[in-house]
């Protein structure tokens, strides 16, 4: 078990170390391809295209990409190490760790509703950034005549309103970003703490031994990791939508 987990180790780091590589790789060549097609639009695609549309595809839409690239291997590498976490845990356990199972496959459909409302909030808050930095634009584009006029502070008080409704999204994505990671940062513990009650609950007469509980833990351990990343990976796919 020591050794499997050294090797997981130096293997991951040099995985992601590639990964991150090849996903900064893709995120240049498409922000050089849109800077580029930015520069030799027609009239046509400046009218259908405003220029909030593309910063955002230049630093959100491209930097998806590059978080995909880091986490796309955990779309079968998650259900591949939870299914041997399990396998061996069932080899150790028995029939308690369902108990444990049971409140892992219960917390999923959660995690995917979060999910939802996320897809949903990020959708909004690039739409809020679109009006805002469109109308950044135009003010700095009549900057003169605003000067003349005086509507410098109506002009501000509008951009501050866009801004508020769009830090207002953000807040919502952060709590449930931050509640998601809390789920499953606390799913571990309460998995292995229902196995244990379960598996204390059937067999009473049986000891849970030294032995059994260090492997137990150690396998639960080696659960945390993937299940650490799900809201992450969950997140980023459909933010990258």
């Amino acid at each position: 078990m020591l050794l499997a987990s050294w090797l997981q180790t130096v293997f991951y780091h040099q995985h992601y170390h590639l990964a991150m590589t090849s996903g900064m790789r893709m995120k240049t060549a498409l922000q050089v391809a849109i800077y580029k097609k930015g520069l030799w639009i027609d009239n046509y695609g400046q009218r259908s295209c405003t220029t909030g549309e593309v910063v955002n595809l230049m630093s959100v839409d491209c930097q998806r990409v590059q978080d995909m690239m880091s986490y796309t291997w955990m779309v079968w590498s998650i259900p591949l190490q939870v299914f041997l976490a399990v396998y061996f845990l069932w080899n150790t356990l028995g029939l308690p760790v369902l108990a444990g199972l049971g409140l892992l496959v219960l917390l999923v459909p959660l995690n995917a509703f979060i999910a939802y409302k996320q897809q949903k909030l990020q959708r909004q808050n690039l739409f809020w950034k679109d009006k805002r930095v469109k109308m950044v634009n135009e003010v700095l584009g009549g900057i003169k005549v605003l000067k003349l006029y005086a509507w410098e502070e109506s002009f501000q008080k509008k951009i501050l309103a866009l801004r508020q409704r769009e830090v207002c999204v953000l807040t919502k994505l952060a709590w449930l970003n931050a509640i998601s990671i809390f789920i499953w940062t606390c799913a571990p513990y309460l998995v292995c703490l229902a196995s244990f009650a379960t598996y204390l609950a059937v067999y009473p007469t049986s000891a849970l031994t030294a032995d059994m509980a260090f492997v137990t833990l150690a396998l639960f351990n080696i659960l945390q990791f993937p299940i650490s990343f799900i809201p992450e990976d969950g997140f980023i796919h459909n933010t990258g939508r």
